[in-house]
């Protein structure tokens, strides 16, 4: 018995097996929201009425109910002016939505995913590459995406480490918290009373009030303790404040795209308006763990170069190879990609060596099978600072008690901001933030 994940190849081996398939040229593959096919044929020669339907039965035969009944043909053996005429609106929207899949025996074959949902992680976006073109981020405000396939795997704790790092550099860095549905990057360095408005404010305030300031929904970072007279500016856009009306404002965001493009112009919006209202030399971004839309977003169609969290584990490693795969897909040159092994062992521990190795080799894997190009040099597996070399953070107990970057002036409270800092701006968080760095030149 068929099943969704056979309707595509089935297709093709149906059109491949039809008594007329020398006179395919093109054939589009039309999936619709049950997963039903449809097809788009452009033939060579007209094809008459009997020869039509040699190739639904074929269809119906192999794909049963995962066939739709419906062939659009771009030659007809009959000249039908009106039923044409129709067609050719239709066909005109499938060809203009479409995107190449493969090529087999001198045929092209084309898809269109018609999703209702997760449309940024199932759809690729070739002409929509970051927010702006990266040469203007080499001299600009770079956009950096951190993600997790899994939750507590340190990535909202690595983005404020890798902040610190880039402001004792002198950099201006402004971090976002896009994790709407679970925010936690603004309790690292904020008491409950400081943050009121953010992101999710911004999203619905924007709509109402298109000429509302960015400003008045960002936080400066000023903790004493924190931060040094030489270092640079840090900001922070929270998610917002989670009260008796973040559950309503949160409803009201169109996760499915309803609205073409929402989700990508509402963010992109936001990011735009930080770089013309900062002086920002980088814009960290904090990404919903798991496929969630906005956090699709945020890695495959806004940034300059994704982080990428996990661990030796089957659920990590299956959710790092889905997000590998869709940069690949939607990226037509190099994008930068770093992967980064969470809570591993000490480098002073026993099997910090082998457990190294071991991540690396599966990194090294799934790079060939999702994400390095057959037609050009594929790196070796020693080879550092490529895609599949991995970045180590090991497990640090002392982050389980929750990290506060911010005191209440006392000498107690002081102290245990400047502990936390120089964790934060340990080792393994510089070099993640070197190879951010070396993306751009920086290095």
């Amino acid at each position: 018995m068929i099943t969704f994940n056979d309707t595509l190849d089935t297709a093709v081996a149906c059109i491949r097996k039809w008594n007329k398939n020398t006179l395919v040229k093109e054939a589009t593959l039309i999936r619709d929201v049950y997963g039903k096919v449809s097809l788009l044929m452009d033939n060579t020669e007209p094809v008459d009425d009997s020869d039509k339907g040699t190739l639904s039965s074929v269809l119906s035969g192999d794909m049963g109910a995962y066939f739709s009944g419906r062939v659009y043909w771009k030659k007809s053996a009959h000249n039908r002016k009106r039923l044409e005429e129709r067609e050719k609106i239709i066909i005109d929207l499938i060809e203009s939505e479409r995107l190449f899949w493969k090529e087999e025996d001198g045929v092209k074959f084309y898809l269109s995913e018609r999703a209702i949902a997760k449309k940024a992680w199932v759809c690729r976006w070739h002409d929509s590459e970051s927010v702006w073109p990266y040469e203007e981020a080499e001299s600009g405000a770079k956009v950096i995406t951190f993600y997790s396939f899994k939750g507590g795997m340190g990535r909202t704790t690595a983005l404020a480490g890798v902040a610190l790092c880039l402001v004792k550099q002198g950099k201006n860095v402004l971090m976002v918290d896009t994790d709407i549905e679970a925010p936690g990057l603004a309790t690292l360095f904020f008491d409950e009373e400081a943050v009121t408005r953010g992101v999710l404010d911004y999203l619905i305030e924007r709509e109402v009030e298109p000429g509302i300031k960015l400003t008045d929904f960002v936080l400066d970072v000023v903790e004493p303790a924190l931060l040094d007279e030489d270092a640079g500016k840090l900001f922070l856009m929270s998610a917002g404040k989670i009260d008796e009306n973040y559950l309503q404002k949160l409803a009201r965001i169109d996760y499915q795209d309803n609205r073409d493009g929402y989700l990508r112009e509402a963010l992109k919006g936001l990011l735009i308006a930080a770089r013309n209202s900062y002086d920002i030399d980088y814009i960290l971004v904090d990404a919903r763990a798991g496929f969630h839309d906005m956090g699709g977003i945020a890695v495959t169609q806004i940034p300059h170069g994704v982080v990428l969290f996990g661990n030796d584990s089957r659920q990590s490693w299956d959710g790092i190879t889905q997000v590998l795969r869709t940069i690949a897909e939607g990226h037509e040159e190099d994008f930068p990609v770093m992967i980064v092994d969470t809570m591993c062992p000490k480098p002073t521990a026993e099997d910090f060596v082998a457990a190294r190795q071991r991540f690396m080799r599966k990194a090294y894997t799934v790079c060939m099978e999702n994400y390095y190009d057959e037609s050009s040099k594929v790196p070796g597996i020693e080879a550092e600072g490529e895609i599949h070399y991995p970045e180590l953070i090991p497990f640090n107990d002392e982050l389980l008690r929750g990290v506060e970057l911010y005191s209440d002036e006392s000498p107690e409270r002081k102290q245990r901001v400047k502990a936390y800092e120089n964790i934060l701006t340990g080792e393994s968080y510089r070099k993640i933030t070197e190879r951010i760095c070396g993306w751009f030149g920086e290095g």
